[in-house]
């Protein structure tokens, strides 16, 4: 059995790339871009005033000054000031070339006679000059970004408006376990509703993943058998949970390794999530994860959805942060690293989950993110800095 960092590093270890496409940058948000970005602009592309003023000589702040013309934004003035005088400018207006400064609307007084006159004679330049931001030829994203709203907004200051991203992975999701019936329909004696798909399926939305769900397989060889076959057909990844511990109805290693696929693992040193079978011929990918539904949430989170990313482009990190834990963590055995979910609280601090185990996700109803217990590890003391990684 390996450890839980030694099985993540064998799934991103084996991943691939998906193809490139062009799409509008206005549709790009949370795909990741496949090429890096350069400007073929300055940004700004002029002198650009900073504030709705008055474009000044230096040596003129302490004359009344002759206004000579008002330049609005988007208009383009081939003006010099002349001694003696000023022009007005807006915010975002280029600025006459022989600009000095720009003394706010704030600062100055107007006369009866029409003239101008500098309160502030310390007044700040207030002009931004061309390329201060952005040069032509600047790299402004790298190959690899997922593009967050205000990366789109970056790519359409220089003027983009169609950019090159990895095409979203290709997911299938098959549910095993003849106990599982849809949401929806009425519970028999034994049985228990389907929370795996609506979870993973929307985890996967969250990645900009549209997934083919197949639905429940029934617990035979030959039924899991099929729904791998015809899934892998049409998919890069696939996704199966039930079926994947040491149970008389286990069949999904033996499913797999008799579609050739190589099975890299089928056990790991985690709590929730030991049975996690992960297998590959190289083109397909293939996680098999228990059934019960907080194993899904974590293996997702902390196994797949980095694999996921890695095949469109994009080394993920999670969001990980150091908070103060208000109650004291306990565990009896330290064999396995665990995974807890924890609560923010409104000094900051972070408190422990009442928790049952693997079945019980409704324990995740206020969770802020999960913290872990590292092998070896029985408490974890109140007061005590942990790592928690946002979910």
């Amino acid at each position: 059995m390996i450890t839980h960092n030694e099985a993540l590093k064998i799934v991103l270890d084996s991943d691939f790339r998906t193809e490139t496409e062009n799409i509008l940058v206005s549709e790009s948000f949370n795909r990741v871009l496949a090429e890096n970005a350069y400007s073929g602009i300055f940004m700004p592309p002029f002198n650009k005033s900073m504030v709705d003023g008055y474009a000044c000589l230096k040596n003129d702040l302490d004359k009344e000054l002759i206004l000579d013309a008002i330049v609005g934004a988007g208009n383009l003035s081939s003006m010099e000031i002349l001694p003696g005088h000023c022009i007005k400018v807006m915010t975002g207006a280029p600025v006459p070339k022989n600009t000095e400064l720009v003394v706010m609307i704030e600062d100055v007084s107007i006369t009866n006679s029409n003239r101008i006159v500098v309160e502030n004679k310390k007044s700040s330049v207030n002009v931004s000059p061309k390329g201060e931001d952005i040069k032509a030829g600047d790299k402004v994203l790298e190959k690899g970004t997922l593009l967050k709203p205000f990366h789109c907004g970056i790519l359409a200051t220089i003027g983009k408006s169609m950019v090159e991203v990895y095409k979203k992975v290709k997911v299938g999701i098959i549910v095993t376990g003849d106990e599982i019936i849809e949401p929806g329909n009425e519970l028999a004696s034994a049985q228990i509703y389907n929370s795996n798909a609506c979870q993973i399926i929307n985890n996967c939305r969250t990645l900009n993943i549209v997934p083919e769900y197949f639905g429940i397989a029934h617990d035979s060889y030959e039924g899991v058998q099929s729904a791998i076959n015809s899934m892998l057909e049409k998919n890069d990844v696939l996704i199966i949970t039930g079926g994947v511990s040491m149970g008389d109805f286990d069949y999904v290693a033996p499913a797999l390794k008799n579609s050739g696929m190589d099975v890299k693992f089928d056990s790991i040193l985690a709590q929730p999530g030991r049975p996690l079978v992960f297998a590959t011929d190289g083109k397909k990918f293939c996680f098999g994860m228990p059934g019960n539904p907080v194993s899904g949430l974590v293996l997702f989170e902390t196994i797949v959805k980095p694999f996921l990313y890695r095949t469109m482009g994009h080394n993920f990190k999670a969001c990980i942060s150091q908070y103060k834990l208000k109650n004291t963590l306990v565990r009896k055995k330290g064999w396995r690293k665990s995974f807890y979910p924890v609560k923010l609280n409104d000094d900051n601090t972070v408190s422990a989950i009442a928790y049952h185990g693997s079945a019980h996700l409704n324990a995740y109803s206020e969770a802020f993110g999960i913290t872990a217990m590292e092998i070896g590890v029985l408490e974890i003391n109140e007061g005590q800095m942990i790592d928690v990684r946002q979910i």
